[in-house]
């Protein structure tokens, strides 16, 4: 937002400022100023012009030659007399600048451009015309005077003016878009009852109407999340109960019919128990997007839980001829947690690791600690040595049902365990984020805050 207002307003001021500049430098620079008495200029310049005529009138050229040695023929000043047909009575070379001065001069004004060249038409007792020209070379400091003159206090006016209007304009363009994008930024973390503020909807302008399409854009989503939400939620809760009795209905037939049907009697009863998995981890997750945790909430050690799940996972993992280790150097307690979720977290990050990495490699766990004082955080990664993910389907692993295809992936998931995992660490206000590994794998990255106060579980859609 401030990279945005710093460019309109810079943009804006400039743009006034050099216009306004333009203006003044081209009234003043490129125009001629007539000074007429009773100035005192316009006076001492008709005095000096009837001087320097009489002079030449008497004495001709070398009278006037003397003349304007003595009144101002050094190296910073010149006297010039012009006769009426534009020609230095001393045969002195012209540029165009000064004869265009002395074709503005009029009788009893005198003419000055930016303030080192003045011209003085004089009409002698004889009735020939002359001009006096006269040049100054000005230093900084009076040039600044001849080009702003009485109009500098105006100026800095000016400029003052204009910079306070730029800044009024360039404020009233970004800060709504800043508005907007803090809001963007609070829907993209999860709150979907985020909403504009309504300082932005009563401008009455584009901006408004933007501000007022993504309230409607932000609600909808709202509504079409609940929705399913609570689709998934009634699906997998009202399922629950017919499996139980499908179960029991199982048990039942095995101690009724014979050894012949104990096949189809299996299978039916895998494809019941994977429909109650699923339908368990439907719960689960809906439960945890919903915020609720268990009541069960206490100070957990991280480092224990972990070793527990990696134990398990190592014990399942020789069967397949692979291996998990965990590296961890010191306790790590996390206040005020839920020791199920995070249990549920980890199970599926590394059940998930030891699925895809290639038989006989083993699964690592890192466990650490940054040690700082200010904003404490533990870090957790698990890296396997499997063929990874696409790069594309980084982010969308941790979505609900994604699956993505790999190679020694024999066991078909319901991707449903990472979807788990990011709500249960997002319940924690924590991030999980996911990396392939050079040549091979797939690196997972848990960050944790540990609070010193008392946690506050809510939900990341709330």
């Amino acid at each position: 937002m401030h990279r945005l207002f710093l460019k309109i307003f810079l943009w804006f001021w400039l743009a006034a400022v050099g216009i306004l500049a333009i203006v003044v430098l081209a009234s003043r620079v490129a125009g001629t100023k007539q000074i007429t008495a009773p100035n005192m200029y316009a006076t001492v310049a008709s005095i000096l012009a009837s001087e320097s005529v009489k002079a030449y009138e008497s004495g001709g050229p070398e009278a006037f030659a003397r003349f304007s040695q003595g009144n101002g023929n050094d190296p910073d000043r010149q006297l010039f007399l012009l006769d009426g047909f534009y020609k230095d009575v001393l045969s002195r070379p012209l540029d165009d600048e000064a004869l265009r001065v002395a074709h503005a001069a009029t009788s009893g004004q005198l003419v000055v451009l930016r303030g080192h060249i003045a011209a003085f038409r004089y009409l002698s007792p004889s009735g020939r015309p002359y001009i006096l020209l006269f040049f100054i070379k000005t230093g900084l400091l009076q040039k600044a005077d001849n080009v702003f003159g009485r109009g500098l206090p105006f100026g800095i006016l000016m400029i003052l003016l204009v910079t306070l209007l730029c800044f009024w304009l360039a404020y009233h363009i970004a800060a709504p878009i800043h508005s907007i994008q803090s809001t963007a930024r609070r829907v993209a973390e999860g709150d979907l009852k985020a909403r504009v503020p309504a300082s932005v909807s009563r401008r009455y302008d584009e901006l408004a109407a933007l501000g007022k399409d993504f309230d409607s854009m932000v609600g909808r989503l709202d509504l079409l999340i609940q929705t399913q939400r609570n689709l998934l939620n009634s699906v997998s809760h009202e399922l629950r109960s017919p499996l139980a009795r499908i179960n029991l209905s199982i048990a039942l037939l095995k101690r009724r019919y014979s050894a012949d049907s104990d096949d189809l009697l299996q299978r039916l009863e895998r494809d019941v128990t994977r429909i109650d998995l699923l339908m368990g981890q439907l719960l689960t997750l809906s439960r945890l997007e919903a915020g609720l945790s268990s009541t069960d909430r206490e100070d957990v050690d991280l480092c224990q839980l972990i070793e527990e799940v990696v134990a398990d996972a190592d014990f399942e993992a020789h069967a397949l001829e692979k291996s998990v280790n965990m590296d961890a150097t010191s306790p790590i307690v996390i206040a005020n947690a839920d020791p199920h979720a995070l249990r549920s977290a980890c199970e599926n990050i590394i059940r998930n690791a030891v699925r895809f990495t290639t038989p006989g490699t083993n699964v690592q766990v890192v466990l650490k600690s940054n040690g700082s004082t200010s904003a404490p955080l533990v870090s957790l990664y698990i890296r396997d040595q499997g063929p990874g993910v696409p790069e594309a389907a980084l982010q969308s692993i941790f979505l609900p049902f994604v699956r993505v295809d790999r190679e020694n992936d024999i066991s078909k998931g319901n991707g449903l365990g990472l979807a788990i995992a990011a709500e249960a660490i997002r319940l924690h206000r924590g991030t999980i984020s996911a990396a392939n590994l050079l040549p091979t794998g797939l690196e997972i990255t848990v960050r944790l805050p540990l609070a010193r106060g008392p946690a506050v579980f809510e939900s990341p859609m709330a």
